[in-house]
């Protein structure tokens, strides 16, 4: 049996009786609930649960069914009001479903069958709306749960394609990495060792029979273990500055400072060494000052020329110059020779170690390039760029730049 629990508002007791006059016989269970104050109907409907409300319009007081109607609907109760009126009122009616009614009907319905169908169909129709509001709310929170899924599947993409990003570069950087090791090992294998071949060579010779050679024979052997020393030096010398490089127990001391009183100390160094291949070297010494550590670009500066002086054949020429671009705030550096020069595919590969390759001198010395991978190095550690210009038998010109002022623009 169905059951309907009612609540009937305005008339008198009498008007409950005609309105449960219809369902005495029916097979369905009835409850009428009877409020004649307006704020007690409204009270009873915000916490009962009701199926259907019916008003009777009271022409005497034309609010009365108005503001039940209204006060209902900006309640927000869902229960559907149906308003029982004494005579047909085209406007009325339409000013009672605007008002949040549901149907209008006359009163005396109440004494005819048609009362009873339209209850039925009221409630009936109350709770299929109440089902679909109910299916539509299940409806909505599926789509929620959907469209939360669909940005988690998202972000968890968007997760998935970062780590995959990160992870080739973390392979590229694994790659290069190995590469550099495996040019390291190959500067210790091959590089070190022919010096070492040459000075323990002319070492046994002498060892095992100095007194059956003649001084000028004895000063040849001594030359060669001269020079397999100082290239090893030289080489052990740019391993241990480029291994604290790459460890960073390097300290960077930056200072304003001319860059002919640093070049000039290397110059003395490398002057004898130039003048045993006839090659001059000249300065032109210019009032250029650059805001780095003095220590470093010393050492790129003796690299430079270094590399300079074995790559430029007897009589050659070997020049230092400076420049200042104050607009771009640099200083710039040019070591230009007269040597052999390179291409420009060897060119691009002089500052990489996973590309480098040793290349021996115009006078067979040893060279690894690890000189200039501590100088491309140095001169990045002092915010500056280094770079070459060469055309093959025709020389070279390799050219750095650091700070002119130091980022302050303080003088010093």
């Amino acid at each position: 049996m169905q059951s309907a629990k009612i609540l009937l508002v305005g008339e008198d007791d009498q008007a409950k009786e005609i309105l449960l006059r219809p369902f005495q016989d029916a097979d369905q269970d009835v409850e009428i609930v009877h409020h004649q104050d307006p704020d007690e109907a409204l009270h009873d409907l915000v916490i009962g649960s009701y199926q259907l409300c019916v008003v009777f319009d009271d022409e005497s007081h034309p609010e009365f069914a108005l503001s039940i109607c209204n006060d209902t609907r900006e309640a927000g109760i869902r229960t559907p009001i149906i308003v029982l009126i004494k005579n047909h009122d085209t406007d009325r009616e339409e000013r009672l479903i605007e008002a949040g009614g549901y149907i209008t009907a006359l009163g005396d319905t109440a004494e005819k069958a048609m009362l009873k169908n339209l209850v039925h169909l009221t409630v009936d129709l109350h709770r299929t709306e109440e089902i679909l509001r109910k299916a539509n709310d299940r409806l909505m929170m599926e789509m929620r749960t959907l469209q939360d899924e669909r940005e988690r599947a998202e972000l968890l993409n968007a997760e998935y394609i970062e780590l995959m990003e990160n992870y080739a570069l973390a392979t590229d950087e694994l790659k290069k990495i190995n590469q550099e090791k495996n040019k390291f090992f190959s500067i210790i294998a091959h590089d070190l060792r022919s010096p070492f071949t040459g000075l323990i060579g002319f070492a046994s010779l002498l060892k095992d029979g100095a007194e059956n050679y003649p001084p000028d024979k004895i000063k040849h052997f001594a030359e060669h273990i001269y020079n397999s020393s100082t290239s090893i030096f030289k080489l052990l010398e740019n391993l241990l500055e480029w291994s604290r490089l790459q460890m960073n127990r390097v300290t960077i001391v930056p200072s304003l400072f001319l860059l002919a009183d640093v070049s000039k100390k290397s110059m003395n160094v490398l002057m004898p060494v130039a003048a045993e291949k006839d090659i001059e070297l000249q300065e032109q010494a210019s009032p250029v000052q650059a805001y780095a550590d003095a220590n470093m670009v010393d050492a790129v500066i003796r690299n430079l020329v270094n590399n300079a002086i074995k790559f430029t054949p007897q009589g050659g020429t070997i020049t230092l110059s400076f420049e200042a671009d104050e607009q771009k705030n640099i200083a710039i550096t040019h070591i230009q020779d007269s040597g052999v020069g390179m291409d420009k595919a060897t060119a691009k590969k002089l500052f990489h170690m996973s590309e480098n390759v040793s290349t021996r001198g115009t006078d067979g010395e040893e060279g690894t390039g690890l000189g200039l991978l501590l100088c491309a190095e140095l001169i990045d550690r002092n915010n500056g760029t280094i770079s070459v210009k060469s055309q093959k038998g025709k020389g070279s010109t390799f050219t750095f730049t650091l700070p002119l002022t130091s980022p302050e623009g303080k003088s010093d």
